[in-house]
């Protein structure tokens, strides 16, 4: 569950880290733009020529770094949309395997509590048994007692030597 969901942000992440990336270059290419129009204000018409197709190159490298961000952005925000809803739909397919899975352990488990009867793993007893025991007086518990030997009371094999 959780592995889906941490993957889906890992790439996430590293979008947003190659987004910032573009943000530091988008501003050094602004700055210097900003620079080159203080000297563009300040210099001759002899280098107001080069200095403007400087500065024309580096704000259309700018605005093409903008781009490139914004749809950097926009295929990370997708992505952890889809990687979402795939980690929601995985969690859901999990939670209803575990649900079956449950489902089916407490239906053994109430088919061998069925089976087993009232007196827990005790073997069950058909009825003419069971008259015959409260005909005597006997108690389920002294009938089971009886089939079960007493382990200290027990005779012990004697040993026999020549």
């Amino acid at each position: 569950m959780i592995t889906n969901t941490m993957s889906a942000l890992m790439t996430a992440g590293t979008t947003l880290k190659q987004a910032l990336v573009q943000q530091s270059a988008i501003k050094k290419d602004e700055g210097h733009a900003g620079i080159l129009r203080a000297e563009i204000k300040n210099s001759t018409d002899t280098v107001k020529a080069a200095k403007e197709a400087e500065l024309k190159e580096t704000e259309e490298h700018a605005a093409e770094l903008k781009s490139k961000q914004s749809d950097t952005l926009e295929t990370a925000n997708s992505d952890l949309r889809d990687s979402i809803d795939r980690a929601r739909e995985a969690d859901r397919e999990e939670a209803k395997k575990d649900a079956k899975a449950a489902e089916k352990k407490k239906s053994e488990k109430t088919e061998k509590d069925e089976k087993t009867g009232k007196l827990g793993n005790a073997p069950e007893t058909d009825e003419k048994e069971s008259a015959d025991a409260e005909k005597s007086g006997e108690t389920a518990e002294t009938a089971v007692q009886a089939v079960i030997p007493d382990p200290i009371r027990a005779p012990k094999p004697m040993d026999v030597k020549a």
